[in-house]
């Protein structure tokens, strides 16, 4: 759930999250928590100024005094916003039969009205309109509505300004697409007259305080640059992402509208360009030169650019991320995964000895920056190169909550402008991975004063609202706790709703956090659940989770429904059937992603081994996507388990070491060797281990029933790795089904699949672990000789 708490303090408001909907809003009188209301069909709710309630359904809406009960309502609506800053609620409304009205209310009143307007635009605190009068169509600025700021024959699309003007969107009757930007005196110049081309889409950003703009144009397939017959593909192809663009092209320029100059770069050093705020200067890199597609995201050299005569002059080596702050000055990357300051104006660079474990963020005048880092922040002094450590609560890793983000960078992997308010407390969010521990505090940046808000504790901690530097609300919940609601007023904090109030039953839910280590001695931990009715003179069957670490995630309410962790299978159900539920935590060394997988989950059954109550000869292994891999790879080389389900597993590394990935548009080396499989280097230099790291070379080996299913659209995980696993089944006569779900990817989105897939998976652990009825399906799954 996600609250809001009006003004007052008196009332928070949060979506009601169902398996299907999310349109019902609860609302919850703070002095009497007891008494709750509901509201279906909500698309969007606001509570105003007033602290009165406001409603927005698909065409309708309603206001609600929440002191006094009493309600107003607008029917016809066909499109309204509101602008939270500025207290007012902007309604285009179908009044008449003539056209649609454009209306400014406030608190339920009605301030100003605009007849026959056809369109609104709201960017920020600014709304502009449109009107249609003998075929023109013209564009209004709220602020001053007595005349047209802008006329045209042809269709607006959008509409967009900044302190020293507005572009506006025209696209004309040819299907043309037109950029124009009005002036503060309200001059119109238009971009498709300083350029020879025509362009598909544009996107616009102010350099500064100058009237001069970074103009980002894409253009529509070029016959010249389509795919041939053959299609060519060079091994020294830096951009294989293009072979999937059909011909599209970008382009990025420098526009001086009243120079009427728009100038787009021959040299293709650094073609890509970022705003970073100054007149003067942007940065310039270049997307594709280091891309060697070992690494997700490569990292760049960084270039000064100035935007006056398009020189370029090189700053450094950047990293794959890039932040920065308010006046354009200074440029934050992380090449090799350690923080680097760039001083834009002096072209020079400081290696600032932090390491890569938290988000930066710059104060208003980029005097200070902010990194969040274990046991507290560190705050660096961007003249003198002073780095304070800052302690907050040892052990836990911080995570700064009100921070001011800026929009992000398009073309740049990951960054945007990250600012902190130093006028104001920093709200903090605290974790300690090792013990599973979240607090929150506050932090004064001019006092140095930290507050505890909210004490460690072993719940989750999820949705945290604030406003203006102080602690409004949070959702709590845990395994056998269902959310609920705490809402702070100073040092007072109260509970304020509970959900799932009769959801009593998952009160008894019993789990322990096991502690092991495996053979690395790297210090893990596993969820185990007990089933619902556990008693200690039974035995049960235990079904074992796999993927990676999720020791995270042994508070997360154990809802009923698709809310599950693993792909197809809720807990919940499990354990009210009877069985007990096993999260190992996994990582992965040089061994390989398979062997330190098997090596994790023995520690990890040997540890629970002392428990009586779980039946050895009754084991169950499951994953999805990644952990499909591991069931894969550990029923191969395992004769624990009494049967396994596979979902979106890959079976063969090699084949998918040299496979294009369609899903992130690169070949899926990368994954293998810097990401997710963390195996300790290339094929080529480690052939054998990726040879013994496949489930594939050994399926012979499979001593157990395996359950495997893919969707046939799935672009992560190629379905064909599924079936070629079914395939070596097949051949060496093991038990095995295979299910091929024509309409899914990687995830399944349809309600009916995500039954019928959890259907079968309980049916198979049903029939294999606690001997139950073989559904007519699996039948011929044990092949005979």
């Amino acid at each position: 759930m996600f609250q809001e708490t009006s003004p007052d303090r008196k009332w928070t408001a949060f979506r009601k999250t169902y398996e299907e909907s999310r349109d019902t809003i609860v609302l919850v009188d703070h002095k009497k928590p007891e008494k709750v209301k509901q509201y279906a069909g909500v698309s969007r709710f606001y509570f105003t100024g007033d602290s009165n309630l406001l409603l927005i359904r698909k065409s309708s809406a309603e206001m609600i005094n929440l002191n006094s009960g009493v309600s107003k309502s607008w029917n016809n609506i066909v499109s309204s916003k509101f602008i939270k800053s500025q207290n007012k609620w902007v309604v285009l409304r179908g009044v008449s039969s003539s056209g649609t009205d454009l209306e400014i209310w406030k608190e339920g009143n009605l301030k100003e009205t605009y007849k026959n307007v056809t369109r609104f635009f709201v960017k920020g605190n600014d709304v502009f309109f449109m009107k249609n009068e003998a075929g023109k169509n013209l564009l209004y600025d709220l602020k001053i509505p007595e005349k047209a700021i802008y006329s045209s024959d042809h269709e607006i699309l959008d509409c967009s300004w900044s302190d020293k003007g507005a572009s506006a969107w025209v696209t004309e009757k040819n299907g043309k697409t037109d950029l124009v930007y009005i002036s503060g005196n309200h001059e119109t110049f238009h971009l498709s007259t300083d350029m020879n081309r025509d362009f598909r889409t544009a996107s616009i950003s102010q350099l500064g305080t100058a009237e001069r703009f970074l103009v980002e144009l894409t253009y529509a397939a070029d016959s010249l640059k389509l795919p041939g017959n053959p299609d060519i593909w060079n091994a020294d192809d830096h951009k294989l992402e293009v072979k999937f663009q059909g011909g599209e092209s970008e382009e990025i320029a420098v526009w001086d509208p009243k120079l009427r100059r728009l100038r787009m770069d021959t040299d293709d050093t650094a073609p890509e360009k970022i705003n970073i705020g100054d007149s003067m200067y942007v940065i310039s890199y270049n997307y594709y030169k280091t891309q060697d597609y070992i690494h997700q995201y490569p990292e760049f050299d960084l270039y000064r650019y100035q935007v006056e005569n398009g020189k370029q002059q090189y700053i450094g080596k950047g990293g794959y991320m890039l932040y920065y702050g308010s006046t354009g000055r200074f440029v934050l990357s992380n090449p090799d995964n350690n923080w680097v300051l760039y001083d834009i104006d002096a072209l020079t660079e400081k290696k600032l000895k932090i390491a890569d474990t938290g988000d930066p963020y710059f104060s208003e005048d980029d005097q200070y920056i902010l990194f969040e880092t274990e046991g507290g922040l560190l705050r660096y002094q961007t003249d003198t190169g002073d780095l304070v450590k800052i302690p907050l609560l040892y052990g836990f890793h911080s995570t700064i909550v009100n921070p001011i983000r800026g929009e992000g960078i398009s073309s740049y992997p990951n960054g945007n402008k990250n600012l902190y308010n130093s006028k104001e407390s920093l709200i903090i969010k605290m974790y300690d991975k090792k013990n599973d521990l979240t607090a929150i505090l506050s932090y004064s940046c001019q006092s140095g004063k930290k507050v505890m808000l909210l004490a460690p504790t072993r719940e989750r901690i999820d949705k945290i609202e604030h406003k203006n530097g102080s602690l409004l609300a949070v959702s709590i919940e845990d395994y056998n706790v269902p959310t609920y609601i705490k809402a702070f007023n100073g040092s007072k904090a109260k509970i304020i709703y509970k959900s799932n109030p009769d959801d009593i039953e998952v009160g008894r839910i019993r789990s322990e956090r096991i502690s092991y280590k495996n053979s690395e001695g790297a210090d893990l931990t596993g969820i185990l659940y007990y089933p619902l009715d556990f008693s200690d003179k039974k035995s049960y069957p235990m079904i074992t989770i796999v993927y990676e670490k999720q020791s995270h995630l042994g508070n997360q309410y154990l809802r009923d429904g698709f809310f599950e962790r693993t792909e197809s299978l809720n807990i919940r159900s499990y354990l009210e059937g009877g069985y007990f539920v096993f999260l190992p935590d996994i990582v992965f060394d040089k061994r390989g992603t398979g062997f330190s997988a098997l090596d994790c989950v023995n520690k990890a059954l040997d540890a629970v081994s002392v428990l009586r109550s779980i039946d050895f000869t009754r084991l169950g292994l499951i994953g999805y996507s990644h952990g499909g891999y591991e069931t894969n790879f550990i029923a191969t080389h395992s004769d624990r388990f009494k049967a396994y389900a596979s979902g979106a597993g890959n079976s063969d590394l090699i084949r998918s070491y040299f496979s294009y990935n369609y899903n992130f548009l690169r070949p899926f080396y990368w994954q293998f060797e810097k990401g997710q499989y963390k195996m300790p280097g290339s094929f080529k230099d480690y052939k054998e281990l990726y040879i013994r790291n496949s489930p594939i070379y050994n399926v012979s080996e499979i001593s157990a029933p395996i359950l495997l299913w893919t969707g046939i659209n799935d672009k992560n995980i190629d379905w064909n790795q599924v079936m070629e696993f079914y395939i070596g089944l097949k051949r060496n006569k093991k038990e095995a089904v295979a299910l091929f779900y024509k309409d899914e990817a990687h995830g399944f989105l349809k309600r009916s699949n995500k039954i019928d897939i959890a259907r079968r998976v309980e049916q198979w652990f049903e029939y294999h672990l606690k001997d139950g009825v073989k559904a007519d399906w699996m039948e011929g799954s044990d092949q005979q000789d």
